[in-house]
């Protein structure tokens, strides 16, 4: 089975962001969220995961710890987005 291919953008003490790399040939993260959800909690623990998708938007993968349970709009500060003032 193909998985989503993604990079991390930053990893803080409670968060992790990611960027999808939309290969044509493979999932997104979206539709791969439950894999992608137990790679990272296997690799960062219970954080919080956000991801970039296509358009630019952030989303946060909710989980129980163990598991991927839905999507969420994220809001907040996005590391190296400058803020608007």
């Amino acid at each position: 089975m193909k998985r989503a291919s993604y990079c991390e953008i930053a990893v803080l003490s409670g968060y992790v962001f990611i960027a999808d790399r939309f290969r044509p040939d493979l999932p997104t993260v979206a539709t791969d969220a439950e894999r992608v959800v137990v790679d990272l909690l296997s690799q960062y623990g219970e954080r919080r995961f956000v991801y970039r998708d296509r358009e630019g938007g952030w989303t946060e993968l909710l989980h129980t710890g163990i598991q991927f349970r839905g999507f969420a709009p994220f809001v907040g500060e996005i590391p190296g987005e400058e803020r608007a003032a």
